[in-house]
């Protein structure tokens, strides 16, 4: 088990980052309107979403994110926002930016990254492991076709690992963020061609792993594994164990990365994928 310090959930809501509201993160910014009921109800303070994204809706998107017809034109994440604090009363707020150096040193809870390039997973990954070390936790979401993962870590200073933290995507999978591999970021020109790419509920399972993985956290303030894999056209899922090392508390989350990197080799079941849109 790897335990959540006291001071994370209080009264106050937890701020969290959306980075990228496509086809998994709409369904992200959806599923936490319910994790943030859900903690409410236990009595926390609940969830303050911030979400980035520079794009705006068009035709293709409609089939698999969270948009409308009505739509297309308008601001992914002002749109989604707008709908999610209509319906439920929130102030959560929209960035139609992307998620820079300067909004990274706000000082983040959560940051959930639901990017579609490794050239803006590294710099995510640039701004978690930063000196200024700004967020608690980083949770990456990524797919290809069929398959996916999300991997919850804890950022740490280059100077200063966090003892007993759990290492993150880029630490465990460091491709997801290899610039020299190519990226297919043409855009799709009809529904049929984006489900070519990826398939029908594909985002949404990625959504359902990383949320789920968070409500558990919260509510039993522990998790025995912070990572989840899975495959629709096998059917399989797998989970990413807290290395040993970190689970006994004598270890940090580079060496964490050494044990994981030991059992992958043995098993391929675990395979990272790197697209989101």
């Amino acid at each position: 088990m790897w335990p959540l310090g006291r001071e994370v959930l209080s009264a106050k809501p937890l701020t969290v980052a959306v980075v990228g509201v496509g086809g998994t993160g709409s369904e992200v910014v959806s599923n936490l309107i319910h994790l943030h009921l859900g903690m409410q109800a236990l009595g926390h303070g609940g969830l303050h979403v911030v979400a980035f994204d520079p794009d705006v809706v068009t035709q293709a998107n409609i089939v698999r994110q969270r948009y409308t017809p009505a739509d297309i034109g308008r601001s992914k994440s002002e749109t989604l926002i707008n709908r999610c604090n209509f319906a439920y009363a929130l102030g959560w707020q929209a960035v139609p930016e992307r998620f820079d150096s300067g909004y990274a040193r706000r000082g983040w809870d959560v940051v959930i990254s639901c990017v579609d390039t490794r050239k803006a997973r590294k710099q995510i990954h640039g701004y978690a492991h930063s000196g200024f070390g700004p967020f608690k936790f980083w949770m990456d979401c990524g797919n290809d076709r069929t398959t996916g993962q999300v991997i919850l870590g804890t950022p740490r200073g280059k100077k200063q690992p966090l003892k007993n933290g759990l290492p993150c995507a880029t630490d465990i999978h460091p491709e997801l963020m290899d610039t020299t591999r190519r990226d297919d970021t043409s855009p799709s020109c009809s529904a049929i061609e984006a489900l070519k790419r990826q398939d029908l509920m594909v985002n949404k399972m990625v959504a359902t792993l990383a949320v789920d993985l968070l409500w558990r956290l919260f509510r039993d303030r522990q998790i025995e594994s912070h990572g989840r894999y899975f495959d629709l056209e096998r059917g399989t899922t797998a989970a990413l164990p807290i290395p040993v090392r970190i689970r006994k508390g004598d270890g940090n989350a580079a060496a964490g990365v050494d044990e994981i990197a030991a059992r992958r080799r043995k098993k391929t079941s675990g395979k990272a994928t790197r697209r989101v849109a």
